[in-house]
């Protein structure tokens, strides 16, 4: 990913940039950026693998069925998963204003797939300009419409149970029950229950599912088997995860493998 410090948009100066500036990423497994912003909006979708995004109080999860938009200005940070190819859409401000200010993760169509491939650099060259142009708009009509997709958790804040929730959401594999969860946190289950309640707008039972699923997307967005997924997470059989999967997301964790 280009430093943001050294980006095009962040001072153009007397260069042409276009609207949608298109990179194409390899990262490696794990790879992080801390907390930052930047003066430009950003799309960001993968062909291979996932990545989560924080941003304040929320951790968003990318996979290839997904595309991700981050605004001007936003704080938050990345951190990718293994087996990962990323493509980065980056606009300037007068167009990142059409696409709405606030982070949004939506659902990836063969042709929204399409345009954002024909924004990076080795699929632009010889386009004139009103081609582009058009490409772009048509681009912009496709996020404006695309729906959203409730693949994002909101995190506690409070310092009794923020590490307790984030142990969970990295490896959900380790708990064996809400009840044997609960039983580890550094506060009473009545005291959990509350500032779950409070903080998440969620019961700690349903704050686990939901982390249960981004977890296993990840993994699926790397190439795992819904089966091998199911028996790490603790389920004896993969119909019964995905039966937990569809009720809590709606969808089917077909829908994520690659």
């Amino acid at each position: 990913m280009t430093n943001p410090k050294q980006h095009p948009l962040s001072d153009p100066g007397e260069t042409r940039v276009p609207r949608y500036l298109g990179e194409s990423i390899r990262p490696t497994s794990g790879e992080s950026y801390d907390w930052h912003s930047h003066e430009f909006g950003q799309l960001i979708s993968a062909s291979f693998g996932s990545m989560y995004v924080g941003t304040p109080g929320r951790i968003l999860l990318l996979s290839p069925a997904m595309v991700l938009w981050i605004p001007p200005g936003v704080e938050h940070w990345m951190r990718y998963g293994s087996n990962n190819e990323i493509h980065y859409v980056d606009l300037p401000q007068d167009e990142a204003e059409k696409i709405g200010a606030v982070c949004r993760i939506m659902s990836m169509t063969p042709l929204l797939s399409a345009l954002i491939s024909g924004t990076m650099p080795d699929n632009g060259t010889g386009r004139a300009k009103d081609h582009n142009d058009a490409l772009h708009d048509l681009l912009r009509h496709e996020l404006v419409a695309a729906p959203d997709v409730p693949l994002s958790i909101v995190m506690p804040q409070n310092h009794r149970i923020r590490r307790f929730a984030e142990a969970a959401l990295d490896d959900p594999g380790i708990v064996g029950s809400v009840d044997s969860w609960l039983a580890k946190a550094p506060a009473s289950r009545k005291t959990i229950e509350r500032l779950f309640a409070t903080e998440t707008g969620m019961p700690p039972s349903r704050w686990l599912r939901h982390a249960r699923c981004l977890h296993a997307i990840s993994r699926l967005a790397a190439g795992e088997k819904v089966s091998s997924v199911a028996f790490d997470m603790g389920y004896a059989s993969s119909s019964a995860f995905s039966y937990m999967f569809r009720r809590t997301l709606g969808r089917s964790p077909s829908d994520f493998c690659v």
